[in-house]
């Protein structure tokens, strides 16, 4: 079953998200919000037809089939309730980190605790020094006996820390260096040791309340030789790694908000009367409305982009999964701006307004997914050290990669995902740009067809042709100023993602994405415009008019009851008396 076909049997089993009387719908999700509850029914359903192995091969017992199709699935159960990820998908980054080097018993023991709704916490980071992992001091000691580990120290916030049956704990047994980490599987089950760790107070978030992250704490905990992961001293090579997966897979939750956030404020504007007409057909709404559905068009393309990416270069994600992570994640956040400006008051009513409450709620929701495997900057200077080396390449114009296409071209079969290929460095490479700058630059001159009767297109794919082709040239100029590459590493993350989107029309010209005409060029000017004023680090505002056919598709895939996404999923059939006003019919402005 592929991601489409996955995405829309979940919609049927969870039934029309706007009934009131859905346990599963955005009524529900206000209210166990606001009490805040877990959504034990939804993820109860959820687990009974695997979904929660959703990220597990099935060599371990998984339902895994690709990263794209779980980017689909994920986002379509996120859609209604963001909850549901951590309540049935908390463990994935410990179940990474085993992948990538625990052994064969490991991986299998965590198999079967995730099947039987088990859960494995992940604890890395400590509150003293946060994104600074180097200076984690929780320490894990030769035990006096000589028969296995100590282990001791505090860790923060630990996705369902104060629920988890084990915990992934990456913990110091050097004195400096990335290679003074080790990794530790601890049983928080086990009676005997109950006394030697402790369970800190559930921490409560303003986004997926219900949810309980809690910190842990040991004191001298025995740990067995036998849960000790992996060697001495790869931990936090294994963290890293797992967390360029986990950065892709979080990219979910964030469209799964945004789709719900746009699609109320939709409701609203086409139904909500200023003067004569709907709010929809005024500018400034309208303007607005544009820009969050160019945001959610371009943070769709690009996760799509990095979901298939994984597949075909896994050894380039130390840069690919950074950008994607951060482009989706800020163009879901500007998008609630753009939809709170929208829905004024109606934006900070807890149950009522658009959905019940349901737009505070994803606002919340998207504002903790933005952060909560990595800070914002913390993600950018991850490989700001990596600039030069992509500068030089592109300088050098870098041959494209014969395996690139085959990312981009929706049709093409992926091979399946390695694990092995995950790489701490990209070492100079980008698949997407060196196919993407040399693209553009033909499309610009006219060189190559496809552009020619839109003009709007043609100028921004010009600007993007030149923005990528002065990129060695500001690498250059940042020097060694953490600050200017910092600035600059966003500045390639935007840019990368517009490679994505003109990639991912350029080579599925031939079929209608989001299901427009095939060829249409409308929807591919929005978003790079869009994203080229992201880029410079102004207001895209200033290219409202260029941005409008974002509105016009957004509103196409909405009358049709589909997800805003280049992956067509019909959403469940509304029931007609629980369907909010969907306003009057407002066409396509020019």
């Amino acid at each position: 079953m592929n991601g489409s076909t996955a995405a829309e049997a979940l919609e049927e089993l969870l039934g029309d998200a706007d009934d009131p009387g859905n346990p599963h719908g955005f009524a529900a999700a206000v209210a166990r919000d606001n009490r805040d509850r877990a959504p034990d029914a939804t993820a109860a359903a959820l687990r009974a037809t695997g979904f929660h192995l959703n990220y597990l091969p099935p060599e371990l017992g998984g339902s895994f089939t690709g990263f794209a199709d779980n980017l689909t699935l994920v986002r379509t159960a996120a859609r209604r309730d963001l909850a549901v990820m951590p309540a049935t998908m908390f463990s994935v980054t410990a179940a990474t980190c085993l992948r990538l080097h625990g052994s064969p018993q490991q991986q299998w023991w965590a198999a079967g605790l995730l099947a039987a709704d088990g859960a494995i916490g992940f604890a890395l980071s400590e509150e003293e020094h946060g994104s600074d992992l180097l200076a984690n001091t929780t320490r894990l000691e030769p035990s006096p006996d000589g028969d296995g580990w100590l282990l001791t120290g505090r860790k923060w916030m630990v996705g369902l820390g104060g629920s988890c049956d084990s915990a992934y704990v990456v913990a110091r047994t050097g004195e400096r260096g990335p290679g003074a980490f080790t990794a530790v599987l601890a049983d928080l089950t086990d009676p005997a040791t109950a006394d030697r760790f402790r369970r800190g107070r559930r921490v409560p978030a303003t986004g997926m309340r219900g949810i309980d992250f809690a910190h842990l704490e040991f004191d001298r905990f025995p740990v067995p030789p036998h849960a000790v992961v992996g060697r001495p001293g790869e931990a936090l090579e294994a963290a890293v790694k797992a967390q360029q997966i986990v950065r892709v897979m979080s990219c979910a939750g964030s469209l799964g908000c945004a789709d719900t956030a746009l699609r109320v404020t939709l409701d609203f504007a086409a139904a909500r009367r200023q003067g004569r007409g709907p709010l929809l057909a005024a500018g400034y709404p309208r303007r607005e409305l544009a820009l969050a559905a160019a945001a959610l068009l371009a943070a769709d393309a690009t996760a799509l982009a990095a979901a298939r990416g994984l597949h075909r270069a896994p050894e380039v994600f130390s840069v690919w999964g950074c950008a994607a992570k951060h482009v989706v994640a800020e163009a879901v956040s500007d998008l609630m701006a753009r939809c709170a400006g929208v829905l004024s008051t109606r934006a900070v009513l807890r149950d009522e307004g658009p959905g019940g409450g349901i737009f505070q709620k994803t606002a919340r929701d998207a504002a903790l997914v933005r952060v909560v495997d990595t800070s914002t900057v913390a993600n950018l200077r991850s490989f700001t050290g990596q600039l030069p080396a992509l500068a030089a390449a592109a300088d050098a114009a870098a041959a494209p990669d014969a395996a690139t296409p085959a990312v981009f071209d929706l049709a093409a079969p992926l091979p399946p995902f390695d694990i092995t290929g995950l790489d701490l460095n990209a070492r100079g490479r980008d698949p997407v740009t060196a196919e993407a700058a040399p693209l553009a630059a033909r499309l610009a001159e006219g060189t190559e067809p496809g552009l020619a009767q839109d003009a709007v297109t043609t100028a921004v794919v010009a600007e993007l042709a030149a923005a990528l082709r002065d990129l060695p040239r500001e690498v250059a100029a940042a020097g060694r100023d953490t600050e200017a590459l910092t600035d600059l590493a966003e500045r390639v993350a935007w840019l990368h993602s517009a490679g994505c989107c003109l990639l991912l029309w350029w080579h599925n010209r031939d079929v209608p994405l989001y299901e427009g005409k095939p060829g249409a060029t409308g929807w591919l000017g929005a978003v790079l415009a869009y994203l080229l004023s992201r880029a410079d680090g102004t207001d895209p505002r200033r290219r409202a008019g260029a941005l409008s056919p974002a509105l016009d598709t957004a509103l196409a895939l909405r009358g049709g009851h589909r997800l805003f996404s280049l992956v067509p999923v019909r959403l469940a059939p509304p029931r007609p008396s629980a369907r909010p006003h969907q306003g009057e019919p407002c066409p396509p402005q020019t």
